[in-house]
């Protein structure tokens, strides 16, 4: 019995020096854990600052942004009225002036000189108008599952006629079959093609090859039309795109046709982008999103 009671006695005695093992390590574990949160805590606070401070420099860059947008929205809108005002300015002037020789002229072929000089300048007043009315009034385009060879055939047919008056002047079409389906607003694509040809047909007043061709590339669908003219200047490439700005002499264009296509193209979910090679002709290529 003592035996008996020895023993237990022992197991009593390890159990407890186990339990109380046991409980310094879960002590110790849990100083540990305890300090292993704190860091955590201190780490996540540290962070959340970071986060806001980043949220703080974000709204303000944000900021900046909408301000230097405005800023620049403004620059492009006082420049544009500029450009206006010199463009009607000029047929203005030259009304005014031949409309008072009108009054003081006596020979029957003078004034009739005079009154055709008129009329042209109002004509060309008038193209300037209407070109900036189209600028300024293009609603959002209602667009329509259409493939690019009917957009290209259509506006081929409608050019042929208006070419005739340039010298020496050819249009070739080469197409890509089975391009994938566009959605978009056919007249929109088709006025910017449009303006594309008669851009090509002036740059090469003694005549030459006009190409329009059509391929499909990641995505897109892609319409190109080169010239084998002069090409644009180097100094010049980089403003073709804005309003009234032209390098054609007084009379030839208003300036507007390639900022009237960009926006036209822009509208449709489209791009523009310009191959220039000075002394060789210059491509224009539109891309519009091809319907997966």
């Amino acid at each position: 019995m003592s035996e008996e009671t020895d023993s237990l006695l022992r197991r009593q005695k390890e159990l407890e020096i186990e339990l109380e093992e046991t409980k310094s390590l879960s002590q110790s574990r849990n100083k540990i854990l305890e300090t292993n949160i704190g860091e955590l805590n201190d780490v996540y606070l540290a962070l959340n600052e970071k986060i806001k401070a980043i949220r703080r420099r974000d709204a303000r860059i944000k900021g900046f942004e909408a301000e230097y947008t405005r800023a620049n929205k403004l620059s492009t809108l006082g420049e544009m009225a500029f450009s206006i005002a010199h463009e009607i300015k000029n047929p203005l002037i030259a009304i005014q002036g031949f409309a008072k020789r009108i009054g003081r002229a006596a020979d029957q072929d003078r004034i009739q000189e005079y009154a055709k000089l008129i009329d042209n300048e109002a004509g060309r007043l008038t193209e300037i108008l209407m070109k900036l009315l189209e600028f300024a009034r293009m609603e959002e385009p209602k667009k329509e599952t259409v493939t690019i060879d009917a957009v290209v055939d259509d506006t081929v047919l409608f050019m042929e006629h208006h070419l005739t008056r340039f010298k020496q002047v050819t249009l070739s079409v080469e197409k890509t079959e089975r391009l994938p389906l566009v959605s978009i607003e056919k007249i929109h694509i088709q006025q910017a093609l449009v303006n594309l040809l008669m851009n090509a047909a002036q740059a090469m007043p003694e005549g030459g090859p006009i190409s329009i061709r059509t391929w499909k590339n990641d995505g897109e669908v892609c319409i190109s039309v080169s010239d084998e003219g002069p090409g644009i200047p180097p100094e010049n490439l980089e403003r073709i795109f804005e309003p009234f700005f032209t390098t054609k002499k007084k009379g030839e264009g208003t300036g507007l046709g390639l900022s009237l296509t960009k926006r036209l193209v822009e509208a449709n979910g489209g791009r523009i982008n310009v191959e220039n090679k000075p002394g060789k002709g210059c491509t224009f290529t539109v891309f519009v999103p091809a319907i997966p």
